[in-house]
């Protein structure tokens, strides 16, 4: 495992990827880091997440849009990237660019997660979409990606953000959601190139893999930990996954602070009987307080601060 430094407040993180990077940066965000979560929308394909990057390490170009009646997309995005003209996705888009190269190139840690290695490719351009947009099934091929092509994209890709940012450290995970549209042995054979991807990868100094996939799939083992769908991870096996992230990827003071945070919402969270009472009054002012002192004490810690 590669020694990449661990979590700290003070400097921000860019996460990417499918779900596991929307779970953990809402997490992170809830306690107070400074993150910036997939702000294209959930990506799946390590090749749409390598073009996302590209471009953003990039000077600012255009990407493909499509129109569908009033709404304006992208081919290299998710749908829940959209605008209502044509005029204010630009703009969107722009702003996405900035923010993207803001935070490469700020951030400490760049968290990626993915999720298949099945591509869809446009027929018209013979390009790699991020989302087909309910699009007919017509327009494109459907492919495995191969295992060498991802190698030398993502060998490429991770010395250019080490050049664009030495401090940047890559903390790759495989999303253990099963695409069953796929197929079980198509799974199987997809999270596995996944899995050779991140391993030839990890090699890198700045590059280290967090086992959320193995925890999932083989410690929790049980589908007490999914959703009603069998498929997804529930909030118990998210909690699961968190924890496991503290103690890994947090350092001592990192961890403190955020032990300390849960601690002060634990009280907040707790019903006074009678709120109106002499007593429940003064409970209250000593969590006011309790909050007040902790943004003091923390001001790397970034949250709502009291009023």
């Amino acid at each position: 495992m590669s020694a990449t430094p661990l979590f700290d407040h003070h400097q921000p993180k860019l996460l990417i990827g499918s779900c596991f990077s929307d779970e953990i940066g809402s997490l992170l965000q809830q306690n107070g880091f400074d993150c910036l979560v997939n702000p294209g929308g959930t990506l799946f394909h390590p090749l749409a997440i390598s073009r996302l990057l590209n471009w953003a390490l990039d000077d600012f170009t255009p990407l493909r849009i499509l129109q569908r009646q009033d709404v304006f997309l992208s081919w290299d995005l998710s749908g829940t990237f959209y605008a209502l003209s044509e005029a204010a996705f630009a703009t969107k888009v722009a702003e996405l660019h900035a923010s993207l190269q803001y935070y490469l190139k700020q951030s400490s840690h760049l968290v990626l997660t993915f999720g298949t290695a099945w591509a869809y490719v446009l027929n018209t351009d013979q390009q790699l979409v991020a989302n087909c947009h309910k699009a007919p099934a017509n327009n494109f091929t459907k492919e495995l990606s191969d295992l060498s092509q991802l190698q030398a994209e993502w060998t490429l890709l991770v010395a250019r953000l080490a050049q664009f940012n030495p401090a940047l450290a890559l903390v790759f995970t495989v999303s253990p959601v099963r695409h069953l549209k796929d197929g079980l042995i198509e799974n199987s054979r997809s999270k596995a190139r996944l899995h050779l991807l991140l391993e030839a990868l990890c090699v890198h100094p700045n590059c280290r893999y967090f086992a959320a996939y193995e925890l999932i799939m083989d410690d929790l083992r049980d589908y007490a930990f999914f959703k009603a769908d069998g498929v997804h991870p529930n909030q118990k096996a998210i909690a699961a996954v968190w924890q496991l992230f503290a103690q890994q990827m947090f350092d001592p003071t990192t961890k403190a602070l955020v032990e300390e945070w849960e601690a002060l919402q634990k009280s907040k969270a707790h019903r006074i009987l009678y709120p109106e009472s002499r007593e429940g009054q003064q409970l209250q002012r000593k969590i006011v307080e309790k909050e007040s002192d902790f943004f003091s004490k923390y001001p790397q810690f970034k949250g709502s601060t009291p009023a």
